[in-house]
């Protein structure tokens, strides 16, 4: 049985998912995973995609397995933000970012999340001006297909939510894999998706997608890097 305590914090890991259940999202740090040439790392920009936006989302990427793996970093990034809490936001992004098929599936996988959140502390806190923290860094990622028109991409990362009033920061590690199709000239999200872990430790329990280890799945991914 859960202490009050551990319930609170149970509770808020859930509902942070729960907003994010399809994307792990945030500001991108270079964290080497395992001994590669950086050339072969993905690089986004903070600035990536001024040029070519939809709904404030980058979506200026290369049709290529780095350009795939950019445009679901700097997806992600898009929804790791108190400005998703705004009326209207979470639609716009989804539908700038996912094919028409699947943005429907899409928002109402992540509208209640958004919704709780929104209702919550930290969209009372957003109101009020309060300094809130909600972004996610993913660590690393793995092209695990590319052919035409179409790639998937699996990232790991963590998810950073708090504010300096009523939530204190905690961060949430979890696992996605994406699906992506070429339309229309840019990298548009397929199929989504995501679970809690690997935490740093050696191990993690079977979940939605299976056991894994954290040394197994560091050593088979590419780190993500800032741009200069």
């Amino acid at each position: 049985m859960r202490s009050p305590t551990e319930g609170s914090a149970f509770g808020w890991r859930r509902l942070a998912f729960a907003c994010i259940a399809t994307l792990l999202v945030g500001v991108l740090l270079g964290h080497a995973l395992s001994p590669t040439s950086g050339g072969d790392r993905a690089t986004t920009p903070a600035n990536a995609g001024v040029a070519r936006s939809l709904a404030g989302v980058p979506i200026s990427f290369p049709d290529s397995p780095r350009g795939a793996a950019q445009a679901v970093a700097a997806y992600q990034r898009a929804f790791a933000t108190p400005a998703i809490l705004r009326a209207g936001v979470l639609r716009s992004r989804i539908e700038a970012v996912a094919t028409p098929d699947y943005a429907a599936t899409m928002l109402a996988a992540n509208s209640p999340g958004a919704d709780r959140l929104a209702a919550g502390p930290i969209g009372a806190g957003v109101r009020r001006g309060v300094q809130t923290l909600y972004s996610a860094i993913p660590i690393g990622y793995r092209v695990e297909s590319f052919e035409a028109g179409r790639a998937r991409v699996l990232t790991w990362g963590f998810t950073l939510l708090g504010n300096a009033e009523a939530v204190e920061p905690a961060a949430y590690f979890g696992l996605t894999h994406t699906a992506l199709v070429w339309m229309e000239g840019r990298w548009r999200i397929d199929e989504t998706r995501g679970g809690f872990g690997p935490t740093p430790k050696l191990a993690t329990k079977p979940g939605p997608l299976g056991a894994y280890g954290v040394i197994d799945l560091a050593q088979g991914l590419e780190s993500y890097e800032l741009a200069p």
